[in-house]
């Protein structure tokens, strides 16, 4: 009796081996859909639609996921529509909702007196999005982007020392300031800024001029230009 029952236990433990063999070697690849007995030796999945060529499969080396589905293409990305069925796509370009350039004419600033810069000519205004008329941009869109200044004044025959703060005013509040070096009496001097500034859709951003000047003095700003690119929404 011990005897048949050792041989059962052993032939019971054969026949599981046996069994763990076959299912390893059985589920090493697996194979849905059309063609399901036909896989290729480097995948361990493949999942192949009835249209031809068209089908997902996993790289036993790598890992990587092959998607075939008839929009695969070099360089495009993998994205959705709202059903959340995925197609591949080609990278859209930027297309910034900011993007302009603007100058301004010469402009007279007298002490005591805090200007705008009066912009009257644009060089590029995208979304037609800075006002001529109010010296306003006013933000389309949220978003994040870069927004630079540069100016030339002078105090021509005055015989004075001069220099000029330049502000950026987002909705009446100061955001962003930079000062230019004095300029001696008689001459000229320009300078630049630039800042990058996370705005939202209905922000008035305007630029102010805050000359550094005495009684009766006056600065002529003869060039001011500027410009800013949305980046990033």
């Amino acid at each position: 009796m011990k005897t048949k029952q050792v041989l059962s236990k052993v032939l019971a433990g054969t026949i599981f081996t046996a069994a763990m063999i076959f299912s390893s070697s059985l589920f090493a690849q697996v194979k849905i859909g059309t063609n399901p007995t036909t896989i290729n030796a480097a995948n361990n999945l493949e999942v192949e639609a009835s249209t031809a060529g068209r089908k997902t499969s996993i790289s036993k080396t790598t890992g990587q996921v092959t998607i075939a589905d008839g929009t695969e293409g070099d360089g495009k990305l993998l994205t959705s529509d709202v059903n959340g069925a995925a197609s591949w796509q080609p990278v859209g370009s930027q297309n910034s909702p900011v993007l302009f350039n603007v100058n301004s004419a010469t402009q007279i600033i007298s002490a005591g007196t805090t200007a705008y810069v009066d912009f009257s000519a644009k060089v590029y205004d995208k979304g037609n999005n800075l006002d001529l008329t109010t010296n306003a941009l006013t933000i389309p869109t949220n978003g994040t982007g870069v927004y630079q200044f540069n100016c030339i004044f002078g105090t021509l025959n005055q015989a004075i020392v001069q220099g000029v703060y330049i502000q950026l005013e987002v909705n009446g509040s100061t955001v962003y300031s930079f000062g230019i070096g004095n300029c001696a009496s008689g001459a000229g001097i320009g300078g630049a800024g630039g800042t990058i500034l996370a705005l939202t859709a209905g922000d008035v951003v305007k630029v102010k001029l805050l000359p550094s000047l005495q009684p009766a003095q006056s600065i002529t700003f003869f060039h001011f230009n500027f410009s800013g690119s949305m980046v990033s929404k």
